[in-house]
């Protein structure tokens, strides 16, 4: 079942955002399996990131191998909500 996760990254700033999109897409592993869609956006005080996910196992696979990425670019480390996606449209 697809999964969509929302992250909230308070404190985090479009630079910040900007170098571990940057950092994620230069990986070996990128795309990540299962990956389906992905968007950021400014938010108060912080940046928003909104993704869809085949499942709940390919997000934690993603965190896993994106982890020494975050720490690297000092990311806050915060726990993505959860909800089941009922329609997942594309283009």
């Amino acid at each position: 079942m697809a999964i969509i996760a929302i992250i909230e990254l308070p404190g985090v700033t479009k630079e910040q955002y900007q170098v571990n999109h940057t950092s994620i897409h230069a990986a070996p592993w990128w795309p990540a399996e299962g990956f389906i869609s992905h968007a950021g956006a400014p938010a108060d005080g912080g940046w928003l990131v909104v993704d869809i996910w085949e499942s709940k196992a390919a997000l934690a696979a993603f965190m896993e191998k994106a982890a020494t990425i975050f720490e690297a670019n000092a990311m806050p480390r915060v726990e993505p909500k959860i909800y089941e996606a009922v329609n997942v449209d594309i283009g």
